[in-house]
C-alpha cells in the first residue's frame, strides 16, 4: 500500500485506469478490477476523485469492448478464437443468445468472470451492428465502473485504518456477486427444454 499510495494521488491515475481497462478487453489477465477497487478505497479520503475514477474506468471499458469487437471481426479474429476449444465454444454459445435481449446480455456479461471478453468476441463474430453494440457497451461500462469503484469506496469507509483489508473485502464481494449471477444464469438455462425433449417433439408428431 506504501507503493500504491503515490500513484493514487497522481493525476496519471486516471489515464492509467483507462489504459488498464482498455487492455483488459483483449487481455483478461490484466488486473484492472483490482486497480479500480483500490482507487475506490483511496477515494474515500478525498483523493482521488471517485467521480473521475468512474469516468476514466467507464471510458477504458468502452474502448476495450470495441477493441475486442473489432478484433473478432478482423482476419485474425477467427484464428485466435479457434486456437482454444474452450474459448470457441463459449463464443459460439454466447452468439446463439444474441438474437434475444442483446443489450441485457451485454450488460450482464460485464459482471461474470470472463464474460466481458467472451460476449464482445461473440458480438463481433456474429456481426452485431455497432448501432446495437455501442449503446449497450456504454451502459455496461458505466454500470460496471460505478459498481466496482463503489465497492472499493464502501470498503474504504468501513476499514479506514486498513485500506488493504477494504480492498480484500471489495474483491471478495465482487467475486461473490459474479458467482451469484452465473449461478442464476445456469439455473435458468437448465430449465429450458433441450432438443429432443418431449415438450418439443410432441407438437411435431401431432402435426
Amino acid at each position: 500500500m506504501t507503493l500504491v499510495g503515490p500513484v493514487m494521488t497522481s493525476p496519471l491515475l486516471y489515464p492509467l485506469l483507462a489504459g488498464l481497462c482498455s487492455l483488459d478487453g483483449v487481455l483478461p489477465m490484466i488486473p484492472s478490477e483490482a486497480a479500480v477497487l483500490a482507487s475506490g478505497v483511496f477515494a474515500h479520503s478525498g483523493t482521488p476523485s471517485v467521480v473521475l475514477v468512474v469516468l476514466a474506468t467507464a471510458l477504458g471499458v468502452f474502448v476495450g469492448d470495441h477493441l475486442a469487437y473489432g478484433l473478432s471481426r478482423s482476419v485474425l479474429g477467427p484464428r485466435l478464437i479457434n486456437r482454444s476449444r474452450h474459448v470457441s465454444r463459449a463464443v459460439a454459445a454466447a452468439g446463439r443468445q444474441l438474437d434475444r435481449r442483446t443489450g441485457l446480455l451485454i450488460v450482464m456479461s460485464r459482471f461474470l468472470p470472463g464474460g466481458r471478453v467472451t460476449m464482445n468476441l461473440a458480438c463481433g463474430t456474429a456481426r452485431l451492428p455497432l448501432a446495437r453494440f455501442s449503446p449497450a457497451s456504454a451502459v455496461a461500462a458505466v454500470a460496471w465502473a460505478a459498481y466496482t469503484a463503489g465497492l472499493g469506496f464502501v470498503g474504504g469507509a468501513a476499514f479506514v485504518e486498513n485500506p488493504l483489508l477494504g480492498l480484500g473485502v471489495g474483491l471478495g464481494l465482487s467475486f461473490a456477486f459474479g458467482g451469484l449471477i452465473e449461478l442464476v444464469r445456469r439455473r435458468i438455462s437448465n430449465r429450458k427444454p433441450h432438443p429432443g425433449h418431449p415438450a418439443e417433439t410432441l407438437p411435431a408428431r401431432a402435426g
